[in-house]
């Protein structure tokens, strides 16, 4: 005859396989012996809670507890049928208790970490599992959750704009995973944010080792690379970015500009007519719906003035280039024409008198004005005295090139201008560097109020004229390209 130990043995053995059965089967037998033998009604208990009988189940712990209190896997396990019972609150006491009894007890915290991120207390949770990765640091799934909680740490801190604090949680979780692409990724935004270019690189390098299909990790090692004056590194990663990703049109710009300075114009010229090619396509394929422009202006009788419009706050320009000057040449080189300077409140008196000594006309923005600067000068072709208009802007002076491209566009009988003169001009059309026939579009001022109230940042303005413009004049457009052969006409020798 069996002993109860052996007994026991077989029967845990039928558990542990999934013969559930079979193992009750036996665990009763041992309770017809000793009814109160602890460890089959711990073990059936246990399978109670395993068949749906939670109550059941913690009824026998409860008595197996009785007999040997000092077990703290009774204890555990109890918490674990409270648990699935949806009793968190005493499953975590269950677990405490059990941790109290045997303080490396890593499954015991791992599962109190379960119970008590279901009550929505994150860091008890955080704490319970680093108590269990110390305890076994080999304890996978501890591992695994205490990584994916720090990661999430980390995220919703630096999505609060706390990117000191978010370190240390991603730092965390980029050592309990190290082969999890997302977290190097996430651990490097946060190192750059912070102004830790160098460190950043690695994390993007190690987020590239373990995926090196991801575009965002190769685009924002370039940006860091470039950050740190790697520029040859740098438009490596970008290619790398932009090959990962066709249409991932800041990789490809910024791509442009790496090579760029790197004096690699050839390169960059191939690099920018795609992304020309790609925000023509984007812009066309996605234009929102708008009436076809008239034949002629509205209220072409009162057209009678030509005007240079330029936008002028604050610390602008940011280049070299005085705009007194650029005004006096500008006016030089256009006989006939009229500069207009929109400003705001910010420019001193003695600055204003210098700007209208030129013979530039100044009109003020009011302080309130919904736009940005940049849109203010786009106010020329929404003027119903304005026969004729281009932006312009400050960062370089106007060339004899440049007003031979406007006289060719003037002949050439098509209402708008676009001039592109450079190999950093990837933009289908930029804001300082075209012009039309006013009256024919839209009233742009409001249009480009609702798109500044959508995306506020520095290009915000670029990419007005891109989406909303573009499509417009597009086939109606005289458009000069020094860089782009496929996309424009040479500019003119003057």
């Amino acid at each position: 005859m069996a002993t109860i130990a052996e007994a026991l043995a077989l029967a845990l053995e039928h558990h542990l396989a999934g013969r559930l059965a079979e193992a009750q089967q036996l665990y009763h037998r041992i309770l017809d012996v000793d009814p109160e033998q602890p460890d089959a009604l711990h073990f059936l208990g246990v399978l109670a809670g395993q068949v749906g009988e939670q109550a059941l189940g913690l009824q026998l712990i409860a008595r197996a507890v009785a007999q040997r209190p000092e077990a703290a896997d009774m204890h555990a396990n109890s918490g674990n049928i409270r648990r699935s019972s949806g009793q968190p609150e005493a499953a975590v006491e269950d677990y405490r208790r059990a941790v109290a009894l045997q303080p490396d007890f890593a499954e015991a915290w791992t599962d109190m970490a379960n119970a008590l991120r279901s009550l929505g207390r994150s860091a008890g949770a955080i704490a319970a599992l680093e108590r269990a990765v110390a305890s076994a640091p080999a304890l996978t799934i501890a591992v695994e959750r205490l990584g994916a909680l720090r990661h999430e740490e980390g995220r919703l801190l630096v999505e609060q704009g706390r990117g000191t604090e978010s370190l240390r949680p991603l730092a965390r979780a980029a050592d309990l995973l190290p082969l999890d692409a997302d977290v190097a990724f996430l651990y490097g935004n946060a190192l750059f944010a912070m102004g830790l270019r160098e460190d950043s690189t690695l994390a993007y390098r190690n987020a590239l080792a373990i995926t090196p299909d991801f575009p965002s990790a190769a685009f924002n090692l370039g940006v860091a690379l470039g950050g740190v004056d790697r520029l040859d590194d740098s438009a490596r990663a970008l290619e790398r970015a932009a090959r990962l990703d066709p249409r991932h049109l800041d990789a490809i710009d910024r791509l442009v500009v790496a090579l760029a300075l790197l004096g690699r114009d050839d390169e960059a010229a191939v690099w920018g007519e795609r992304a020309l090619d790609l925000k023509d396509r984007t812009a066309m394929g996605t234009a929102p719906a708008l009436p076809p422009l008239p034949a002629q202006p509205r209220g072409v009788e009162r057209r009678r003035r030509n005007v240079i419009a330029f936008s002028l706050w604050s610390g602008q320009p940011a280049g070299a280039h005085d705009p007194v000057a650029i005004l006096r040449h500008t006016l030089a080189l256009h006989p006939g024409w009229t500069c207009r300077v929109h400003h705001d409140g910010t420019l001193s008196a003695d600055r204003l008198a210098e700007l209208a000594a030129t013979g530039a006309d100044l009109v003020a923005v009011v302080a309130d004005a919904p736009t940005g600067g940049p849109y203010w000068r786009l106010a020329a072709a929404d003027d119903p005295t304005v026969a004729r208009f281009l932006c312009r802007d400050w960062d370089a002076p106007p060339t004899a090139d440049s007003k031979a491209a406007v006289d060719a566009w003037i002949a050439s009988g098509l209402p708008f201008h676009i001039l592109r003169d450079g190999v950093l001009h990837t933009e289908v059309m930029s804001g300082g560097h075209w012009g039309g026939i006013a009256g024919l579009l839209p009233e742009l001022l409001p249009l480009a109020e609702r798109h500044a109230a959508a995306e506020a940042d520095r290009a915000q303005d670029h990419r007005f004229l891109r989406r909303i413009v573009w499509p417009m004049i597009r086939d109606r457009a005289l458009v000069h390209d020094r860089a782009h052969p496929r996309h424009g006409l040479p500019i003119p020798k003057a």
